[in-house]
């Protein structure tokens, strides 16, 4: 029984195949002023930082107003509740700041694949300076 089980195991395993491996290609610095970027076919960015303005501690907004953000991604505008450091990958607006009671909002590294499109803004309140991004070739 052991030998059945440890040769079905092994033809099991001999069809399974990786989906390839990570070969570095270069560091990227985005300004919240560059236009939306795209991470190219055969590549995955890894972000490792979301630059903030000059705190990065952040309270909840009480205005309850929604805000165009992202129009030039075309993300719909939004009320936010918290305020701090947003990015949109893939239309989806994402806050990396710290929420003042101490819980980091989104942790870091995000694993972005090929075909998504990262977003800033602008608003010196709510979006991100910026952000740093390993890029990283997929070989077969």
């Amino acid at each position: 029984m052991r030998t059945l089980l440890l040769f079905t195991f092994i033809i099991v395993t001999s069809f399974l195949k990786a989906q390839g491996n990570l070969q570095f290609n270069q560091v990227k610095i985005i300004n919240n002023t560059d236009a939306p970027q795209t991470v190219p076919a055969g590549k995955v960015w890894k972000i490792e930082s979301v630059f903030a303005n000059d705190q990065d501690v952040y309270a909840a907004s009480t205005s309850g107003a929604n805000q165009s953000f992202f129009t030039s991604c075309g993300v719909p505008s939004a009320w936010y509740f918290y305020y701090g450091r947003y990015l949109a990958i893939n239309n989806i607006p994402i806050s990396f700041g710290v929420h003042s009671s101490g819980e980091q909002m989104t942790q870091l590294p995000i694993w972005v694949p090929a075909g998504s499109t990262i977003c800033t803004c602008t608003s010196s309140s709510f979006c991100a300076r910026g952000y740093s991004a390993i890029e990283f070739n997929l070989v077969p």
